[in-house]
């Protein structure tokens, strides 16, 4: 049999696990040199020495094949010092890569077992020494235990060395990989120093953090706290600090009452005082002027019988001329140069008398506008004290009320500072009449509550603001307004009943703005009571409209000629128009009352009188049908007003309402838009 299937064989036994295959190797080897085969207790020994392949291949072990030295079996010599010389030769060609291989082999195992458990690496050193241990028992002497194990360790496994190329390529890459992972492992460990320097940075940089953010965490607290602090001492402060307000307040309050008080006493002793008449057992209330009113009065009743006795003597200064018109020539020349020289006199003396006349009577004009202005405080000061909110309480744990600024029908409007907004409010009393039956008082409720839910939605710079609603009692609630530190334009005209065109223009463009606006809403808004009284001034001027307790919501089904008016023979007669006075049947308004009422303001403001029914009573007018019968509008002579102004007012003023502009067309007249010229 050829070497090559020796090998063939050998490298087959490497895979078997038969126990006789040394056996019928042994006899193979005996058939090519001429002996005969061994007998089987001869191979026994060699039998018990063979190990298993599979050690090798686990564990990279190369053990001893041969498995005695007897001097009893010469044949067993023999066949195995052929076999060794067999074995030697194959040495002699691959062994030392054989040996490299099981080196490389044998530290893979190595690399492959150390992360196993500690206790399966236990056992693989139990089960080496235990192999040891059967190889040792199996020799005949310690000489031949040693010798195997030098071989063992010399030369490599005839399994090893049967596939000598494909094991020295599996070894060159093996080193080749082993060089790679070798590379592999030194960039890893670089990657993970850097790492860990990195996750190093991260702790120190998350530590640094986590304090910043423990600081951070106590700074809050410790703000927490110091803002709790201070809203502990707001709220211990706030009713201090709203004592001392209020206390100021009503201090002011009281000197500013103190000194009406005493201009009153001081205007009453110049210009007159309200006096009481008997008349059996009725008391009545007159006038009294002061003593400038009366001296005025005195200097008029002078000039006016100086004036009578210059008249008288010139009607007789003229008769004298007239009976001595007989007389010669020269002394009629003579006569009538002095005639004409006394008539002069007198003419010249009346002329005198009349400038003095018309100072006077302007004069007087001044006192009965201060003597209006007068009784109009009086009233005040009678009514503020009458009232059971004079002593200047706090409303609503907000309002601070100061002096009565004036009184209607059923209300009082007090002047107020708002202790949260800190500012000054007008506080408007509503109050109901206890005699009147519970039906009555719901019906005003619900109409103070209609007027608050269209108020209160108003926001514009030429309209009053209505802030808030409350209800102080029973028979008593009370509405906060924007507060108006001006006069109203009723005041206005009564100091001066003739405004300036300028002036009165300008009033009359910021009343149209804030009616345009109510105009322009989802749902349109009527003002129905535009009159001098419900147009404010504040500090600056700004004309602001108020009091919308008559005004109508106008639904969105109501057609172009209006909506039906339910409250007939409500509103000031002066400035509605001919169809609210409509008896034979509803009358239908809309936006057009409103631009009749802004009529007749700018036509009052011009001329300084009501076109229509001026000097006569709501009642009167009504009895009379004025307003029903005022088909055209009359200019004086004077004061002069512009073309443009008298044509804007014939517009406003149209007798006819189908005829006449609604509040956004009448907005688009000239004469109420400025242009840079």
């Amino acid at each position: 049999m050829s070497d090559d299937m020796l090998l063939h064989f050998s490298s087959n036994s490497s895979n078997q696990s038969d126990q006789s295959l040394p056996t019928k190797i042994a006899k193979l080897e005996a058939r090519m040199v001429g002996k005969a085969p061994l007998a089987a207790p001869a191979a026994a020994p060699v039998q018990a020495a063979w190990p298993p392949v599979s050690s090798v291949a686990n564990y990279g072990v190369a053990e001893d094949l041969v498995s005695s030295d007897s001097d009893d079996d010469n044949g067993a010599e023999y066949l195995i010092q052929a076999n060794t010389q067999k074995r030697r030769k194959l040495e002699e060609d691959d062994g030392s890569s054989a040996l490299d291989h099981v080196e490389a082999v044998a530290d893979i195992g190595q690399k492959v077992v150390e992360p196993t458990d500690p206790k399966s690496g236990l056992d693989i050193n139990r089960r080496r020494q235990g192999r040891g241990r059967g190889h040792a028992v199996s020799g005949r002497g310690r000489g031949s235990r040693v010798n195997g194990q030098a071989r063992a360790q010399s030369s490599p496994s005839p399994v090893l060395t049967s596939n000598g190329l494909l094991e020295n390529s599996y070894h060159k890459d093996s080193l080749s990989k082993e060089q790679q992972g070798s590379d592999d492992r030194s960039s890893l460990e670089e990657e993970i120093t850097s790492l860990r320097a990195k996750v190093a940075a991260l702790e120190e940089d998350l530590k640094k953090s986590r304090q910043e953010a423990s600081d951070y965490q106590q700074l809050c607290q410790q703000l927490e706290k110091e803002l709790k602090d201070l809203k502990d001492g707001e709220q211990q402060m706030k009713p201090k600090r709203t004592k001392i307000i209020s206390d100021l307040l009503v201090s002011v309050s009281k000197a500013e009452r103190q000194e009406a008080r005493l201009k009153v006493r001081q205007d009453s002793l110049r210009l007159g005082n309200v006096g009481v008449i008997r008349a059996g057992t009725i008391i009545s209330e007159t006038w009294e002027d002061g003593q400038a009113l009366k001296d005025l009065n005195a200097h008029l009743r002078h000039l006016l019988e100086t004036k009578e006795a210059i008249e008288r003597q010139r009607k007789l200064l003229k008769k004298r001329q007239s009976d001595k018109g007989d007389a010669i020539d020269a002394e009629a020349g003579s006569h009538e140069e002095d005639f004409l020289i006394q008539d002069e006199i007198y003419k010249s003396r009346l002329a005198s008398i009349k400038r003095e006349e018309d100072t006077f009577l302007r004069e007087r004009d001044r006192y009965e506008i201060e003597k209006g202005r007068l009784i109009r405080e009086m009233k005040r000061i009678r009514d503020e004290d009458g009232s059971r909110f004079n002593n200047f309480q706090i409303l609503n744990h907000r309002y601070a009320l100061l002096n009565l600024l004036g009184k209607g029908g059923f209300s009082e409007v007090y002047k107020a500072f708002d202790l949260v907004e800190h500012r000054y409010v007008a506080c408007k009393l509503h109050g109901l009449n206890a005699q009147w039956s519970e039906d009555k008082k719901q019906s005003y409720i619900r109409h103070a509550i209609r007027e608050y839910n269209i108020h209160k939605t108003l926001v514009h710079h030429h309209i009053v603001r209505l802030w808030d609603i409350f209800e102080i009692d029973h028979n008593t609630f009370c509405t906060i307004l924007e507060y108006c530190s001006g006069k109203d334009l009723d005041a206005v005209l009564k100091a001066t009943p003739v405004l300036p065109e300028r002036e009165a223009r300008i009033i009359m463009v910021q009343i149209f703005q804030g009616l345009v606006y109510l105009n322009k809403r989802t749902q349109k808004i009527i003002h129905y009571d535009l009159k001098p009284g419900n147009v404010l001034f504040d500090e600056f001027g700004v004309a602001k409209v108020t009091d919308f307790g008559l005004s109508k919501i106008v639904e969105d089904d109501v057609g172009s000629q209006g909506m039906e008016l339910t409250s007939q023979g409500a509103g000031t007669y002066w400035y509605l128009p001919p169809e609210c006075f409509e008896l034979s049947k509803t009358p239908l308004i809309s936006s057009k009352v409103d631009v009749w009422s802004a009529g007749i303001l700018l036509y009052q403001m011009l001329i300084g009188r009501r076109p229509f029914g001026h000097d006569q009573t709501q009642e009167r007018i009504l009895r009379e049908d004025t307003i029903i019968k005022a088909r055209k509008v009359e200019f004086p002579s004077r004061p002069a007003v512009s073309n443009e102004a008298k044509d804007f007012i014939r517009r406003c003023l149209t007798y006819n309402q189908a005829e006449r502009p609604d509040v956004l067309s009448i907005a688009q007249d000239p004469y109420l838009t400025y242009t840079k010229k």
